[in-house]
């Protein structure tokens, strides 16, 4: 059985191996074949498809090149290998293409619009099976649709199609599982599709909602401070009343069980009161889900300026650090290095001597001005004058 991926990374698998990795394709080949399953069973007509794909190039003869280039692609798949047979058919009739897949073929596009076209329709009338189907055809969607086409005209409506079918039958899902309480299940849910959709801003509250039902309410509040930042640094939007509702309601509720505090707890938290001015402060573990956002953004060739930086404190002869000169000398680098970071910025305490970081939309060459001066304000304000701070940034 054959296989074409399409959302994200783009793949055609036979018995579950790529054949992309084993055959070598032209370009030019393997863009007429993107187009064609894009527009699969549909007529196309030739000075439509030189239009879409070839308006740049001058050509003595486009209908000879395509016709030469279809015939090239009609021979795609070596039928003499062992094994491997046709997948598809490429028909002309009354002046038109239509490109057909074969029934030992199945389109992962096409298996999810039905499958999400169906579990939208039974939302109401019959939820479990909905539940059930929007989770087989959200697990198809890996990506933006053909996400290596970058500035091809024709495929920007219809990405935009699959990325509003996406989002409808995630919600919908999102709202099943709201129904049944499952808000761990509506969590990772939400951890996984911000992966692809990290501007959507409902997305973003149904993952605040459901991680204050769970009682994460630090995490909820530092999800928010952190999304509402890129949001409106990215592309100048500021969040909206239903996302401010929703910001305060989370505020009273931690206002209400103040009385309620565990005390042995204190000496763990994380986050000090230094006010709202500098970094968001947060716990390793969402540091980490923030570190993995942005190293799966890079993996879409989404351009971002951004660094990882790792703060740490040494004995200058290498010695161990007396363990109250060690906390410390934490609590004056945690608030240096918060007051003297941007709002927009992370910053979160891994260990007993190490802080790490997430620097935003910042110049190479401006991390130098950083480390110097992180540097001197610690070395003017640490008590203990053998203890120096060492920082190293990494490019993400």
């Amino acid at each position: 059985m054959y296989k074409i991926y399409t959302f994200g990374d783009f793949d055609i698998r036979y018995n579950d191996e790529s054949i992309l990795d084993t055959k070598g394709y032209q370009y030019r080949i393997l863009a007429l074949f993107k187009y064609f399953i894009t527009f699969n069973e549909k007529k196309l007509l030739p000075e439509s498809i030189i239009e879409d794909l070839w308006a740049d190039n001058e050509f003595h003869d486009p209908k000879n090149v395509l016709r030469t280039q279809i015939s090239r692609l009609r021979r795609m798949i070596n039928l003499d290998d062992k094994n491997l047979k046709q997948f598809y058919r490429i028909e002309h009739s009354n002046g038109y293409y239509v490109f057909k897949t074969n029934d030992n073929c199945v389109l992962d596009v096409q298996l999810f619009k039905e499958l999400i076209d169906e579990g939208n329709s039974l939302k109401e009338n019959d939820p479990q099976k909905s539940l059930s189907l929007l989770e087989k055809g959200l697990k198809l969607y890996k990506g933006e649709y053909l996400r290596e086409i970058e500035y091809e005209e024709w495929i920007v409506p219809i990405r935009n199609r699959y990325r509003r079918l996406y989002l409808q039958g995630l919600f919908n899902y999102i709202e099943l599982l709201k129904q049944k309480k499952m808000n761990e299940e509506i969590i990772k849910t939400c951890e996984e599709a911000i992966q692809y959709e990290p501007y959507d801003e409902v997305l973003h509250m149904y993952f605040i909602e459901a991680l204050t039902e769970v009682g994460e309410k630090r995490y909820a509040i530092s999800h928010y401070e952190y999304i509402t930042s890129r949001l409106y640094s990215h592309i100048g939007i500021k969040p909206s009343p239903k996302m401010k509702m929703l910001y305060k309601k989370i505020q009273l509720d931690e206002e209400s069980l103040k009385d309620d505090i565990n005390l042995s707890k204190i000496d763990e938290e994380l986050k000090e009161d230094y006010g709202n001015k500098g970094a968001l402060i947060c716990e390793p573990y969402y540091f980490k889900f923030l570190y993995n956002l942005e190293t799966r953004k890079k993996s879409r060739n989404m351009k971002d300026n951004k660094f990882l930086g790792i703060l740490t404190i040494e004995n200058k002869g290498y010695l161990s650090i007396d363990e109250e000169d060690r906390k410390e000398s934490m609590r004056t680098l945690e608030e240096i290095v918060y007051n003297n970071l941007r709002k927009g910025d992370v910053l979160s305490k891994w260990n007993s001597s190490q802080l790490v970081s997430l620097l935003y939309d910042i110049e190479e060459k401006s991390l130098n001005i950083i480390v110097n001066r992180l540097q001197k304000r610690f070395q003017e304000k640490c008590k203990n004058k053998n203890i120096i701070l060492k920082i190293r940034f990494k490019s993400l």
